[in-house]
């Protein structure tokens, strides 16, 4: 049994719709990140990548949410309409991108908002919602001038090809974990359960609710538990830049 023990605070607080904190497209963590922005000021700034300094920076490498697993919330939040790009003209006439958030989802045909490549600067508040920078960087610098833009297109265009080569490498390891017999999976889930047991039993939970969700029949098989438990595992690591271990991919040659 569950208490709740609600204080009320007089200033300083957010409120948010139980909707958003309760929303199962979203990860847990998608819906922590979302609540953070929601509750600071319109144009504050940051980004996944600054959010997961912050997370290390006070909390430690170890437990800090890594820079993948932040830019994967701030992708939830953009396909379940939580967020939304769009193009706006900046103070010098200049077209910049902007990324607003939102506390109920939003259609993208009617909120007037694109997805589009760029990262956005220099947020701005619409219709009373909390808008934030998905970057660092300042207007003035989007503004900077052609050479300038060109070389922060060129720096987002290599940003770009990283993250597609590091998602064809996660392609190539479900690929691998699929090629597993049940056997060699088994032996390398309780490598995993031996060595790292508190991510061990988060990622097979995770596993179970979303089979739960998605696929319920697939609970009577255990190679179908296993298998997602395993891909959880393997995704850790590589959400968090972090070397797969030895012990975790010895895939059959």
């Amino acid at each position: 049994m569950l208490k709740i023990r609600r204080s009320r605070p007089a200033d300083n607080f957010t409120i948010l719709p139980n909707a958003l904190l309760r929303d199962d497209r979203l990860t847990y963590l998608a819906r922590g990140v979302l609540a953070e922005l929601l509750s600071r000021p319109s144009g504050w700034e940051t980004n996944a990548d600054a959010l997961s300094d912050r997370a290390r920076r006070h909390r430690g490498d170890v437990v800090g949410e890594g820079r993948r697993g932040l830019r994967a919330a701030f992708a939830e939040l953009e396909a379940a309409g939580y967020m939304i790009r769009r193009k706006e003209k900046g103070p010098r006439g200049r077209f910049i991108t902007v990324l607003e958030v939102y506390d109920v989802p939003q259609d993208r045909g009617t909120a007037g908002g694109t997805s589009v490549g760029g990262t956005s600067v220099g947020a701005t508040s619409a219709g009373g919602t909390s808008s934030v920078s998905s970057d660092g960087r300042s207007t003035d610098e989007e503004d900077a001038g052609d050479q300038h833009s060109s070389a922060l297109a060129a720096a987002r265009a290599g940003e770009d090809a990283r993250e597609k080569r590091m998602r064809l490498e996660l392609d190539g390891l479900y690929a691998s974990a699929n090629q597993l017999d049940d056997d060699q999976l088994r032996r390398l889930l309780l490598q995993f359960e031996r060595k790292r047991p508190q991510v061990y039993r988060d990622k097979r939970q995770r596993a179970l609710a979303q089979l739960g969700r998605e696929e319920p029949e697939a609970l009577h098989s255990v190679r179908a538990v296993d298998l997602l438990s395993y891909k959880y595992a393997l995704l850790h690591y590589w959400a968090d830049d972090k070397p797969l271990p030895a012990w975790l991919t010895r895939f059959p040659r």
